[in-house]
């Protein structure tokens, strides 16, 4: 019966087993869930244990020549392809993936989610300790409420004009905090989004600003 599997297959399905690992690898990478990878994994596991199984099946004939070559490479293959599948993706899975997530993906985007914050303290303690709103952001640095520098997105390379705007021209009620935004940055991201600071300090996108708009529009 081994003399009639054909040299060549378990090489053939331990390769596939292994160039699933890259569809595989873009699956958990776009989704970062185990499930939709199972799709793949399970079929390249199946054909992982296929060229292992074919692999000895021929070995055991005791081949010669090429025949030989042929069934020992293709078990190699296929036992490399188990134990991406079975070792590697997991570790992907639990712990490189969780790590890199917590590491910031742009440090001067960080920076300025930071500075944006702060302009929202500022403008609270202006409108508490003065009774008003500031007519822009450049006031509270003339009033020793922020430091010039943080009127600059790091990102911007010429500081022509400030990174930062108001997008009201009052307070909103404190129950509106997390709904109505109350400060815009200029420097938009690489995919055009820009910074969006609420009273209560939160920090967004204006992808999301707009999803949130268009929800609350929904709802009424």
């Amino acid at each position: 019966m081994s003399n009639r599997i054909p040299a060549p297959l378990p090489l053939m399905s331990g390769m596939m087993a292994l160039l699933l690992f890259i569809p595989g690898l873009w699956i958990l990478e776009t989704n970062r869930n185990w499930t939709p990878t199972l799709l793949v994994a399970v079929p390249a596991f199946i054909l992982g244990c296929v060229s292992i199984y074919l692999g000895n099946r021929i070995l055991k004939s005791k081949p010669s020549g090429g025949r030989y070559g042929w069934a020992m490479v293709g078990s190699l293959a296929g036992g490399f392809s188990l134990v991406f599948w079975v070792v590697m993706v997991p570790v992907l899975i639990f712990i490189a993936l969780p790590a890199r997530d917590m590491d910031p993906v742009n440090e001067e985007l960080e920076v300025s989610r930071k500075q944006i914050r702060m302009w929202v303290r500022h403008t609270k303690t202006f409108v508490r300790e003065e009774g008003r709103f500031p007519v822009k952001l450049e006031e509270l640095v003339e009033k020793g409420y922020a430091q010039p520098l943080q009127l600059y997105d790091p990102r911007q390379a010429r500081r022509d004009a400030p990174s930062y705007r108001y997008m009201v021209d009052a307070l909103p009620p404190e129950e509106e905090w997390s709904s109505v935004p109350l400060i815009e940055g200029r420097i938009p991201d690489a995919l055009g989004r820009r910074l969006i600071a609420y009273p209560d300090e939160t920090i967004a996108l204006t992808e999301a600003l707009n999803l949130k708009q268009d929800s609350r529009a929904g709802a009424r």
